[in-house]
């Protein structure tokens, strides 16, 4: 009696591909407004830049943060892309990892390096989703133009948006998985958390290696910065953890603020 349901477990509990995101093929604005589970009508309302709030926080960054109902389509595109099954080196909107599983990655003694993109979230235009759901996922047009509307203020990712993380790793996922490539065939370890990218192996700190991930990132028109090398068995901070030959450990400061 129990293997019917163990089998329909299986099914729907085996990672997905793109082409089996629900998200995939959206044959109308109607259409989309039906899997994300709304009326087009809302859908219509909320697709403008006042659907969002903005404030700068004390650092000074800029937060374009979608208001409630708004950020609720958000989330459901979140929860619908991170469904599809991720490469090993995605460790952000990836369930059961996080910047830890990150960090934990690069335990070795040998040398590193890590380096961010600049401005990541601003830099992926409302053209840049668009396409992204119109080529690759298949969607009509029109249903793409308002995915791109709802998902993008002022013509970019918003960067207190929910689903901002993972659309901008599948807007550029084939630099990542270009990045993935050249790290493999050196035998190097890279991992991506957002736009932090860290790489760590015998060769990785050579500047040849370090000038070819600069020359990729590059090729699709984006920034790095924040270069950092480190020498072997030399303590590194890694998306936010202490990383060290032997292990991992968070920062005073981020021990402090956990425990406040």
């Amino acid at each position: 009696m129990t293997e019917p349901l163990e089998s329909f477990v299986a099914a729907i509990s085996k990672p997905l591909s793109l082409e089996d995101c629900f998200l995939y093929a959206i044959s109308s604005p109607a259409d989309l407004a039906r899997r994300l589970q709304t009326s087009l009508a809302e859908l219509e309302r909320l697709a403008g830049d006042s659907s969002y709030k903005f404030w700068t926080t004390r650092n000074g960054r800029k937060i374009q943060e979608p208001k409630r109902a708004l950020q609720r389509i958000h989330g459901r595109v979140h929860k619908l892309l991170s469904r599809v099954e991720a490469p090993a080196y995605l460790h952000s909107s990836v369930r059961g990892h996080s910047y830890i599983t990150n960090a934990r990655e690069h335990v070795s003694p040998e040398p590193a390096i890590k380096l961010d993109i600049r401005r990541f979230f601003p830099s992926v235009t409302r053209t840049t989703v668009f396409q992204f759901f119109h080529r690759r996922m298949r969607c009509a047009r029109d249903a793409a133009g308002l995915l791109a509307r709802l998902l993008t203020c002022d013509g970019r990712l918003a960067t207190g948006s929910r689903a901002s993380s993972i659309l901008a790793y599948y807007c550029f996922k084939n630099m990542f998985d270009e990045l993935a490539t050249l790290a493999a065939s050196r035998g190097l370890v890279l991992t991506c958390y957002v736009d932090d990218i860290t790489i760590t192996g015998s060769a990785s700190a050579s500047y040849e290696t370090l000038a070819q991930v600069r020359r990729i990132i590059a090729d699709y028109e984006l920034r790095s910065h924040r270069v950092r090398r480190f020498d072997r068995h030399q303590p590194r901070i890694i998306t936010g953890v202490v990383v060290t030959s032997k292990g991992i450990a968070l920062p005073n400061r981020r021990s402090l603020k956990i425990k406040q």
